[in-house]
């Protein structure tokens, strides 16, 4: 575009502006009056039914007032529901005393991640607070509800968890308004003869959550599981004093223990370093657990604070989670490396029994094993599947389970140790070397060995999930392959489940994982048609290449010989100027029948791959010496042979077959001008 054009544009566009303000003016002028403003529609103008939904019970303020765009974006054109902030921030826009503090000592998580939906409706809601249920039964939207339903139950918990707890944050442990020991003290008088009576004599005023459960336990006084034996006895001079009306502890708690329980001693294979340290209160409770043997928390729990990122192999890394089950392990598990949680577990670790396996003090076992690997595994995992013999994959000599697994948890499948393949090919070099092949079975590929083989308990040998015979275990995946119809003719290493006489199990050179090649590998079983295409001098180009499938169908086909399709369309598809003459024209009868009844399909000696000479084949069909036959052709008796030059041997423009160009004396029918003697009748 020139300067001057473009000028041209500018001025075009400044003045039609010109004019619509003008006209703007006018109009302003003329009616002599303020513009007005139609009023602003609201939400409820278009959302009358939500309206009405969201005015029962506790409703949420915004609401009340009809206010939908203090949390919405308004959305015109475009349907949605847009808020203008995410939570938590949307809410603490109005909310920000709910807002945790720094100095918090514990906060809710649902509150942590910003969730306030998870236990708020936004907009109304039956309950108080806009609660999804009522409070204690919103907690156990989350919170197991068995855990508090047992023979007895602290009568607080009766009113509700609010009774003692925060529902947001605290500067308490648990979420408590108070400090554990003054919100016992608030409802429990410590002066009275039976609180007195209960405690042995002893002032008890701290210390109420090591002996007693907070919600709901089995034993009286809501005592937790298991007791410390003084404790249960109420022999509580055993560890303390009392001195000046205050409980004092005879010596350091640690050395009290092993004033009554075994000390360390050395000569074990391995042991529990905070047991050597004689830090007995480490990993256990001094009056009362919900765990055995006094354990101060969860097995898990107290093993994870030390054991939690461990750098071991197979050291569990985390909180546990759900367990693979034995046998279920697969490639299209979820987790794995990338995800961040583990692949599979192991179901002691998925359950946080880490005593199942381990001992907690000492141990003549390594890595305070409670027996030696091998018979600790079968302990559970019954000998006769996985224990050595011809029904389980042999380790490699001299070693045991952990040949292959990993104890804790794996990145991989069945706890594996490394990825399948990698930990296959250690041991099968072979297998490894069929890498580089150029069709690889899928499975083998992807590196899933266990997709076909099972080394535990196997079905079949070599280590088969399913036995090769009657091709059970290549069907368990390629379902449709050999399925038999009504009209269906099976190849018989198909019907006889012999998948393994054509195709290799990992990979191969050839593609589908074919043995050899495939005309070769066709010929093994196909011995006579091998004769035949080794004497023949005409060949079929397809049987020349080697290229049966070209054809044939491997599996089955609904067509006699297997053919991929039925004749004459198999020919046809590469043969198209066979049939250029059938839609207009006249098509020789053979030829649309089948072409077989004029050509061998593998080869011949004839030229054209012909079964026999050509006149030997017009002359089945044609009556050669017949007095109508030399009639037609002016009293001249054709050659054996001959009959191909003038006819087209698969159709042609008219009912003669003749080719369409043709010499024009023979086309007016005399020979006389090339053959004397011939003058036309």
């Amino acid at each position: 575009m020139t300067t001057e054009r473009r000028r041209g544009v500018r001025q075009g566009v400044v003045a039609l502006v010109a004019v619509m303000v003008a006209v703007l003016a006018v109009s302003c002028v003329q009616t002599g009056k303020k513009i007005k403003r139609a009023p602003a529609r609201t939400c409820l103008d278009c959302h009358p039914d939500m309206g009405k939904k969201f005015r029962q019970g506790y409703v949420h303020a915004p609401v009340k007032k009809g206010r939908c765009d203090r949390c919405h974006l308004p959305h015109g054109l475009i349907g949605g529901l847009f808020l203008r902030e995410k939570q938590p921030g949307l809410c603490l826009t109005c909310h920000r005393q709910l807002q945790p503090p720094p100095t918090s000592r514990s906060v809710h998580r649902p509150v942590a991640a910003g969730s306030c939906t998870t236990c708020h409706d936004p907009h109304n809601s039956p309950y108080p607070y806009q609660l999804k249920a009522e409070a204690s039964q919103s907690c156990f939207a989350c919170h197991d509800r068995d855990q508090f339903r047992k023979k007895y139950v602290h009568a607080p918990l009766e009113k509700g968890c609010r009774t003692c707890h925060d529902p947001h944050f605290s500067g308490n442990v648990s979420l408590l308004v108070r400090k554990p020991d003054a919100l016992c003290r608030s409802c429990h008088q410590l002066q009275r003869s039976s609180f007195i009576r209960a405690h042995s004599g002893y002032p008890v005023k701290s210390g109420c959550l090591q002996c007693h459960t907070p919600h709901a336990g089995d034993r009286r006084f809501l005592l937790r599981k298991t007791v410390h034996a003084p404790v249960k006895a109420g022999k509580c001079d055993s560890c303390h004093r009392v001195e000046k009306g205050a409980i004092r502890t005879l010596a350091a708690a640690d050395n009290l223990c092993l004033s009554c329980h075994e000390a360390p001693r050395p000569g074990r294979k391995s042991s529990h370093q905070p047991w050597m340290k004689k830090r007995c209160t480490a990993c256990h409770a001094v009056h009362a657990s919900d765990f055995r043997a006094l354990l101060a928390r969860a097995p898990e729990r107290i093993c994870l604070d030390c054991h939690g990122q461990g750098g071991k192999r197979g050291a569990a890394q985390a909180r546990p989670v759900a367990s693979t089950p034995p046998g279920k392990a697969s490639t299209a598990e979820k987790g794995g490396k990338g995800t961040g949680r583990p692949r599979s577990v192991h179901q002691p670790v998925a359950r946080g029994a880490c005593l199942d396996c381990h001992r907690g003090h000492a141990s003549d076992q390594k890595a305070l094993l409670r027996k030696d690997e091998r018979t600790l595994c079968l302990s559970c995992h019954a000998g006769a599947v996985y224990g050595a013999g011809p029904r389980s994959h042999p380790p490699a000599d001299g070693r045991s389970c952990d040949t292959c697994h990993l104890p804790h948890q794996s990145d991989n499948v069945a706890l594996l140790a490394a990825p399948q393949q990698r930990l296959c090919f250690g041991c099968h070099r072979r297998q490894a070397d069929e890498r580089g092949r150029l069709s690889l079975h899928r499975p083998f590929a992807e590196g899933d060995c266990v997709g076909c083989h099972k080394l535990h308990n196997p079905a079949a040998r070599p280590f088969l999930r399913q036995p090769e015979q009657g091709g059970a275990l290549c069907r368990s995946c390629h379902r449709d392959v050999g399925k038999a119809g009504e009209k269906t003719r099976i190849h018989q290493p198909v019907a006889r489940g012999k998948c393994g006489r054509c195709h290799a199990a990992h990979a191969a050179d050839y593609a589908a994982l074919v043995r050899e090649k495939p005309g070769r590998l066709c010929l093994s079983c196909h011995r006579d048609v091998g004769r035949q295409i080794s004497a023949a001098t005409a060949g079929h180009p397809p049987v020349r290449d080697g290229d049966c499938l070209a054809c044939h169908g491997a599996h089955g086909s609904p067509h006699a010989a297997l053919l991929k399709k039925g004749q004459p369309m198999l020919c046809l598809a590469c043969h198209r100027d066979v049939a250029r003459f059938w839609r207009k024209g006249v098509a020789h009868r053979p030829a649309v029948r089948d072409c077989g009844q004029c050509h061998a399909a593998h080869g011949s000696r004839i030229s054209g791959i012909l079964t026999a000479r050509a006149g030997i084949l017009c002359s089945r069909c044609h009556k050669v010496n017949d007095r109508e036959f030399v009639a037609r052709h002016h009293g001249i008796r054709p050659g054996p042979d001959s009959c191909v030059s003038c006819h087209d041997a698969h159709g042609g423009p008219d009912r003669g077959l003749l080719y369409p160009v043709g010499h024009a004396p023979f086309l007016k029918g005399t020979c006389a001008p090339c053959h004397k003697g011939r003058a036309k009748k």
